[in-house]
């Protein structure tokens, strides 16, 4: 077993030991923790083929599909739901086209907050992919994280460039924040001119257009179509922003419940590091409960750390004689959850 602790925090075990894990899921779930989204997939499609336990599991097989679903790959999907029908001898979960969530009541989508750290690389686009997700889903009110980024290459910052293109050319509202921790890097880059990188150059370009800034775009679309000899991309600045309801920690905001107390505590999104935002609301919501529903259906993806901060906050909450039910959470990230040592009887599936 492996123990970690985050300072302030009581430690936690990693147990080897719970219920549907074997060693495949396991380093799949690690994986997909650390945004490493191609290797957890690889690692389950293999793993599920070649390794017995892997094989009879069918928390790795949910798993191997959710990732699947994630990456639109049905070739995959349906070649791999045969096998699972011989294996189990019962009909494969079915392919489901993704659509927006359910709006409850009056109040509009929690909203997606998606942030993006590290240096970003290729081997980093799990979070890119998370961006792509939330526009996918049409998800109100939705922002994008960029303060903690360290660093970049030509790869990584084409595919930001056009993760952030499709969403302005479908017209999705977006707040991007912090972009200017990315400023010094690109601006350096670019006075390097083609040797910058045609890529880092083109998220130049799409900040600028999220930004409403003509007067630098044009100067530096002139720039770019001499250095590379290709014709720039077009202005073509995303929707106006319009300012919502007042509404605290959107992206931890509860639904109403029937007198307007918040009945259950909304998730989404990524939640990463011992301090996320959305994980803090859990005591303060848990007060005056005995049952404390969190829904994450759509968490999109849990990072290690915060895994064990999640752990030690139920805990807390739990030694108050209150049970915590985590609604709707998917195979990767329950994977990720009892290994961390999240007892099973904490999930609850979610209703139709």
């Amino acid at each position: 077993m492996i123990e970690w602790a985050a300072p302030g925090q009581s430690a936690f075990e990693v147990v080897a030991a719970n219920p549907g894990l074997c060693e495949v899921l396991e380093n799949a779930a690690l994986f997909y923790a650390s945004g490493k989204i191609d290797l957890a997939r690889s690692t389950l499609e293999h793993g599920v083929q070649a390794d017995q336990e892997a094989r009879q599991s069918l928390l790795a097989w949910l798993a191997l599909f959710d990732l699947l679903q994630r990456a639109g790959d049905r070739a995959t999907f349906d070649r791999m739901a045969m096998i699972y029908v011989v294996e189990f001898e019962r009909s494969a979960p079915a392919w489901e086209a993704h659509s927006a969530p359910p709006v409850a009541g009056p109040r509009a989508t929690p909203a997606g907050y998606v942030l993006v750290s590290g240096k970003l690389t290729p081997d980093n686009a799990g979070q890119i992919e998370a961006l792509r997700r939330v526009v996918a889903k049409k998800v109100a009110r939705a922002r994008l994280d960029l303060g903690k980024v360290t660093g970049f290459d030509d790869a990584g910052a084409r595919l930001l460039a056009e993760a952030l293109g499709a969403a302005r050319v479908a017209r999705f509202g977006l707040e991007i924040q912090h972009a200017e921790a990315l400023r010094p890097a690109l601006e350096a880059a670019v006075r390097q001119g083609r040797d910058g990188g045609e890529g880092t150059w083109l998220l130049s370009l799409e900040l600028m257009q999220w930004q409403n800034d003509r007067a630098a775009f044009e100067d530096r679309a002139i720039e770019f179509a001499v250095a590379f000899e290709l014709s720039p991309p077009s202005w073509e600045p995303p929707p106006a922003m319009t300012a919502p309801a007042p509404l605290p920690e959107a992206e931890a905001a509860p639904a109403a419940g029937p007198e307007g107390e918040a009945d259950v505590l909304r998730w989404s999104g990524e939640l990463v590091g011992s301090t996320a935002p959305q994980l803090a609301k859990l005591p303060e919501f848990a007060r005056g409960r005995s049952v404390v529903p969190v829904d994450m259906t759509a968490v999109d993806r849990v990072d290690f750390v915060c895994a064990g901060a999640l752990l030690n906050s139920i805990g807390n909450v739990e030694q108050q004689r209150k049970s915590v039910q985590l609604i709707g959470v998917s195979p990767i990230v329950r994977a990720l959850l009892l290994l961390i040592g999240v007892s099973p009887r904490h999930f609850v599936k979610k209703s139709d």
